[in-house]
This record gives C-alpha cells, structure tokens and sequence, in this order.
C-alpha cells in the first residue's frame, strides 16, 4: 500500500512539473505573440511592454502555483530534509514574487485607468 502511494505521488507529483512546463512556455509563446502583434500594430512601446509583462507575470504566477503543489504532493508523501527545504524554498520565492509582481501589476493598473482617464479627457477637449 505504501509503495503504491509513493508511486502515485511521484506520478502525480511529475504531472504538475509537466504543466509548470506547459504554463511556462505558453505564457513565453503569449508574450512574444502580444509584443510582435503590438509592434506591427503600431501600438506605444510602453503600451505593448506594460501588457507583455502583464501576461507573462500572470502566466509565470500560476507555473509558480502549479510547482509549488508538484513539491508539495512529494514532500507530504516522503517528508526529507532536501524536500522540505526545496518546498520551503519554492514557497519563499513564490511569495515574494507573488508580492511583488502584485503591487507592480496594481501599480500598472492605476498607470493603465490614469492613462485612460488622460485620453479620455483630451478627446473631450476636442470641439
């Protein structure tokens, strides 16, 4: 019995870091997309490279998540030290990062509705 859930934990723990892959590189094959179609579309530089990072840090979050869990299911299944300190390390990072990529996305929201309102505003001015 115990074999059998060391097995189906460490397949299931192997599926999550193929996803992590998947979700990665999805969300690299995105922003590249968005960031050519934004330059063919004439659209601002920093326009196109707000929503790049937008996407690919949103992408990035939810590999990070999908990680994470892969760990998880290992070490809840064969608690060693080198697996509790890379789950403990995952988690760390998946922390900050989280943090910080969330207050730079609520920062780039409220760049994104200033620049809005701005455009708004001036096409109002217009007679």
């Amino acid at each position: 019995m115990q074999e059998a859930l060391h097995t189906s934990a460490h397949l299931l723990s192997q599926l999550l870091e193929a996803a992590t892959l998947v979700l990665l590189a999805l969300g690299a094959l995105l922003a590249m997309w968005n960031l050519v179609a934004g330059l063919i579309g004439q659209r601002p530089p920093d326009e196109v490279a707000l929503d790049v990072w937008r996407g690919l840090s949103r992408w990035m979050m939810v590999g990070l998540e999908f990680l994470l869990a892969a760990d998880l299911v290992s070490t809840v299944v064969s608690p060693s030290w080198d697996e509790l300190g890379r789950l403990g390390t995952i988690a760390a990072i998946r922390t900050v990062l989280g943090f910080f990529l969330g207050r730079d996305l609520e920062t780039a929201r409220k760049i994104a509705r200033e620049n809005e309102e701005f455009a708004h505003a001036a096409q109002g001015e217009r007679p």
